[in-house]
């Protein structure tokens, strides 16, 4: 708790000094004054990033919504996590961000200068992903993947069990900080999520954590419901037929048809790939090798994907290498119906057949 001397300026920016303006009040507890604006503040700083409209803001809004897995069967969820993450990351064509707005305009309506402080340090919003202890009800302490540093996160925080991955938007307040609307906190998961953000961003081209973290977001909010869904899964069938823990760890792999490994861009892929063989027609046999080496390759590589569909046309062009299989179709056909470049295409095809030829010819003889 925060103390004032009698004669210094009072903290509510009147400019008087302390003994005659708040203390005749009997106000001694400025810090949780100061918990009520920021509060107060947050609360504004959501609405003015829910209540600004764009078409920019509409088509990621709608974009991002159709690779969810999982979070897009609660709305409310991934409105408020869209939103917050749209808000404090994502930058206009003027290259400025909502939040910078936002602080740009209330600055001037705020009168306590510690409050206004905190305020201004919003810009330097933190995107986070990490483990998590918890200190106490209102405190935890998340070590965040790859940096390895301790951030100190006030909010009053229900029941937290251990292994937990805490992945979240972070507001300054001094040396701690706040999350921003909807952070997530996922039980038994930490140690496949750590791993999954450093090898997506080892595979990606992102000059620092924070830019992949800013990035990447939503999608690792999505993918950590599959995670914990699966973990649960898996723990449920462990306890109902521990006799048979190799059976009951491959059957867990997966939840409601999504595994664990799937990113939502491996699944749009996937998808693209088996929408277009099965309005061309193609062979079952045949498609289900292709869609195999696909799912093979995103298990094995787990790539950083931008456009899912040139995987999906990359797999369909790989097919004339292919002596044994009858599917056959143009780059500039593939390039139409993926609504991609056939440059892109080729190469990523080229890519796939050079690493994983030998996984073709040992699927075949499988089959």
């Amino acid at each position: 708790m925060s103390t004032v001397g009698r004669n210094e300026p009072c903290p509510c920016g009147s400019g008087k000094k302390y003994k005659k303006c708040c203390e005749k009040e009997n106000v001694v507890n400025i810090d949780a004054l100061i918990n009520q604006e920021l509060d107060v503040l947050q609360a504004q700083l959501y609405d003015f990033i829910a209540t600004t409209q764009s078409p920019e803001i509409e088509e990621s809004y709608h974009y991002y919504l159709s690779k969810m897995e999982l979070m897009k069967a609660d709305p409310d969820i991934y409105e408020m996590a869209f939103v917050s993450w749209y808000g404090a990351t994502q930058q206009d064509a003027e290259g400025v961000r909502l939040i910078d707005r936002f602080v740009d305009k209330q600055l001037s309506t705020v009168t306590r200068p510690q409050t206004r402080e905190v305020l201004e340090s919003w810009k330097q919003v933190r995107v986070t992903a990490g483990t998590v202890e918890k200190i106490n009800e209102d405190t935890l302490h998340v070590q965040e993947v790859m940096s390895g540093d301790t951030l100190v996160v006030t909010e009053k925080f229900g029941k937290l069990e251990n292994s937990s991955f805490f992945l979240g938007l972070l507001l300054p307040n001094g040396e701690k900080y706040l999350p921003f609307a909807q952070y997530f906190i996922y039980p038994a998961i930490e140690k496949a999520a750590m791993e999954l953000v450093e090898i997506r961003f080892e595979q990606g081209e992102f000059d620092s954590l924070q830019d992949y973290l800013s990035a990447q977001y939503l999608e690792l909010a999505d993918v950590g419901f599959v995670l914990y869904g699966a973990e649960k899964k898996k723990a449920g069938k462990a306890s109902a037929a521990s006799s048979d823990v190799a059976e009951v760890e491959e059957e867990s792999s997966s939840i409601e048809g999504v595994e664990i490994w799937k990113t939502p861009e491996y699944v749009e892929a996937i998808t693209e790939l088996k929408r277009f063989l099965d309005e061309k027609r193609e062979n079952k046999a045949e498609s289900e090798l292709l869609i195999a080496v696909l799912e093979k390759y995103f298990y094995t590589e787990r790539p950083t994907i931008r456009n899912p569909k040139i995987y999906s046309g990359a797999l369909v062009d790989m097919a004339k290498n292919i002596d044994e299989i009858s599917i056959r179709h143009v780059q500039k056909e593939l390039a139409e119906y993926f609504d991609v470049s056939a440059n892109s295409i080729s190469r990523r095809s080229k890519q796939i057949w050079e690493s994983y030829q030998d996984t073709v010819y040992e699927l075949l003889k499988a089959k």
